[in-house]
């Protein structure tokens, strides 16, 4: 028995053309997915599972002679980048925070051991009874 698909595919890339452009227009919307969903009278996951698909490159649309858009599942159309091709820039990218992240903990460490030593050196020489000079008080020359 063949699967009978619910929705139609020109539902589906409607419906994911919908929720792309209002992304573009309203970024602050965070009920985009559901609203989109109430307004194709779709389910909100499957039109989640459809943005995935979609993002991923993966979903082949069929077109209106019923053999899909004449790419393969898993290319990127064209007229969008490859997600995957930008994957590999945010690994490099977080891979060079992280590095620079543990160089800025390490400075903080050697900084904290620096005043550490002067503070101990200060509570030396209150200690031995030697007068610190105060910085705010000017002498004459």
């Amino acid at each position: 028995m063949v699967f009978d698909k619910k929705y139609s595919d020109e539902v589906r890339q409607s419906a994911v053309e919908r929720v792309r452009q209002r992304r573009l227009t309203e970024p602050e919307n965070r009920s985009i997915v559901r609203e989109v969903a109430e307004e194709f009278e779709v389910g909100p996951q499957s039109l989640r599972k459809w943005l995935a698909r979609y993002d991923d490159g993966s979903y082949d649309y069929d077109s209106a002679d019923g053999h899909g858009d004449g790419r393969d599942p898993g290319t990127a159309p064209a007229d969008r980048p490859d997600r995957r091709a930008g994957q590999s820039d945010l690994h490099s990218r977080i891979a060079e925070l992280e590095h620079h992240i543990a160089v800025l903990e390490e400075d903080n460490r050697s900084l904290t051991r620096v005043v550490s030593l002067l503070a101990d050196q200060l509570r030396d020489a209150t200690t031995r009874g030697v007068q610190i000079p105060d910085a705010t008080v000017r002498h004459a020359p």
